[in-house]
């Protein structure tokens, strides 16, 4: 079955580049898989446009195309290098689906060349950014091959279960051309895991679901997939008139333009078929097409496959001395894919560097992005949120409270004859002293209540979906723990310690109420404290501020 790959573009925002840039994406959407030399220029265009931009976002775009195209040309080294490259970047600038795409690609090459393991380890990989940022069409093509994978290690049940569950979500997608091959891949898949199981009546029945739905909708390597598929199926049912026909069919519409590595684990089996059937004119046939396009592929594992059949082929025929000859050729390709696999760990131990470097700058990154919030959203002395980050909040939680007709408190306190505090103990101490009435403000929050340093020695607590008791009691402790510090003022006329005023603002935010008549009732509250007395607490509502 042929590897499933990403054939759309993938769509991403590029209004911010002008029209030059845009061109060359776009150029590259249009040659991709189609003239390979003018992805190629057009990805070194955007390249060298983005490395004097430093933009990772072009880069990643750039390198990936170009390595999709090297891919396709079977050129190895060249794709490792910008794969490599590739994945750093679009990692960096978050371009997810390129990613999971980067990593398919990667797999499929491994299973090529004979590594099966690693092949699994980049699918699972790519598999896991599809689950985490809900990219479905890469998931898909991800557990197709997933599931292939799984068949070609004899491993049936694992292999159903990637197969169903991506049938399910392609059941999903509308009806066209991309739907009908992906639903046939799958199809087939189900279908061989049942054949290799020795059950081809279950076997049969994918061939009659993709024959009565999805055969005259399908062309290409899907239709020549399908007519191997059903080839082996009518083989193992003894519908033997069936079989060869579908051996006719593959015999006549095989060429050299076919895309050997999608489709040479197909053109392998119904080469193991024809052998055991004793078609010599549609082996050789098939061979004379798939053994050139295989050493033109310069991938030694699909070489050396190659030439096992010739083995085979050769002893059933008692040719000695060609069979002595492929031998030797089994042999020295052996070797060199013993070397192949050695790279394709390195490669892979790159992959995984580059990408650990760039999950390290984007951490670095977002650790100087949440500094930078902080710093604009928190009062530097007592970690508290500042008028900024209280703005913001009282907005949104009045929002709600509005919209819910839910209560609201806004309570202002200050610490009672603090400009006699920091005129007698200093401005050193008078920070202390702030710092440490916020630390009993900190201690109090959680996801009902709010709390913000206002400016100088004021301070805002906000009340959220609480009662008037559980408003008062919340207050009355805050005021009661800060004279438990017992921090020493003897320049105090309420007590001989530091105390603090309290003013609340109780009430249902009315349609035509606005956030800071809270404020304003609360300060009056305050006002009326500090008026009568301190180190005291009065709560009214809004309709009482005025009689304050």
């Amino acid at each position: 079955m042929p590897g499933v790959e990403g054939e759309e573009a993938v769509h991403m925002e590029y209004d911010g580049y002008d029209e030059v840039v845009r061109a060359w994406i776009q150029g590259v959407y249009d040659s991709r898989g189609n003239d390979a030399k003018r992805t190629l220029k057009f990805c070194y265009d955007i390249e060298q446009y983005a490395l004097k931009k430093n933009d990772a976002k072009l880069l990643g775009f750039a390198y990936y195309y170009s390595a999709e195209t090297y891919y396709l040309l079977n050129e190895s080294e060249k794709f490792f290098f910008c794969i490599t490259k590739g994945v750093s970047y679009l990692n960096e600038s978050n371009q997810w689906k390129l990613v999971a795409r980067a990593y398919n690609l990667m797999a499929i090459t491994a299973i090529n060349r004979g590594n099966e393991p690693i092949a699994l380890d980049y699918y699972l990989t790519g598999l896991n950014f599809c689950t985490k940022y809900q990219l479905k069409e890469e998931e898909t093509m991800i557990d197709i091959n997933l599931g292939n994978l799984y068949l070609s290690c004899g491993q049936y049940l694992e292999a159903q279960r990637y197969f169903e569950h991506c049938g399910q979500h392609v059941k999903k997608y509308v009806n066209d051309d991309r739907n009908n091959r992906l639903i046939t891949c799958v199809y087939i898949g189900m279908g061989t895991g049942f054949l290799f199981r020795d059950m081809p009546d279950r076997a049969a029945h994918y061939v009659e679901l993709i024959s009565d739905e999805y055969a005259g909708r399908i062309d290409g390597i899907e239709l020549l997939s399908f007519r191997c598929f059903k080839a082996r199926v009518c083989h193992a049912t003894g519908k033997t008139e069936a079989r060869d026909e579908c051996i006719r069919l593959i015999c006549e519409e095989i060429n050299t333009d076919i895309p050997i590595m999608d489709i040479f684990g197909d053109l392998y089996e119904i080469s193991q078929l024809l052998l055991d059937i004793g078609n010599d004119d549609a082996f050789l046939r098939v061979m004379g097409i798939l053994e050139p396009l295989t050493w033109q592929s310069k991938i030694v594992n699909l070489q050396r496959q190659i030439i096992s059949l010739k083995i085979k082929f050769y002893r059933m025929h008692k040719n000695n001395d060609a069979y002595l000859e492929a031998a030797g050729q089994y042999y020295e390709l052996s070797e060199v894919m013993e070397k192949e696999k050695q790279a394709m760990i390195a490669n892979m131990l790159d992959v995984r560097e580059s990408l650990e470097r760039a999950n390290k700058k984007r951490r670095e990154i977002e650790e100087a992005n949440i500094r930078l919030q902080e710093k604009s959203e928190t009062d530097a002395l007592t970690r508290l949120a500042n008028r900024f980050r209280l703005n913001d909040y009282l907005d949104n939680a009045f929002e709600r409270a509005q919209s819910d007709q839910t209560a609201l408190a806004m309570e202002i306190l200050d610490i009672d004859y603090f400009k006699q505090y920091n005129d007698n103990y200093g401005h050193q101490a008078g920070d202390e002293c702030i710092k440490r009435i916020a630390g009993q403000l900190e201690m109090m929050q959680n996801d009902r209540i709010f709390c913000a340093r206002y400016g100088g020695d004021e301070f805002i607590i906000l009340y959220q979906n609480m009662t008037e008791e559980e408003v008062r009691h919340a207050a009355e402790g805050l005021r009661q723990r800060i004279m438990d510090l017992a921090i020493r003022h003897a320049y105090s006329q309420a007590m001989s310690i530091v105390t603090i005023s309290q003013g609340i603002c109780y009430d249902i935010p009315k349609d035509d109420t606005k956030s800071w008549d809270f404020l304003h009732a609360a300060d009056a509250m305050l006002y009326h404290v500090k008026k009568k007395s301190r180190n005291d607490l009065a709560m009214g509502h809004l309709a009482d501020a005025s009689d304050k």
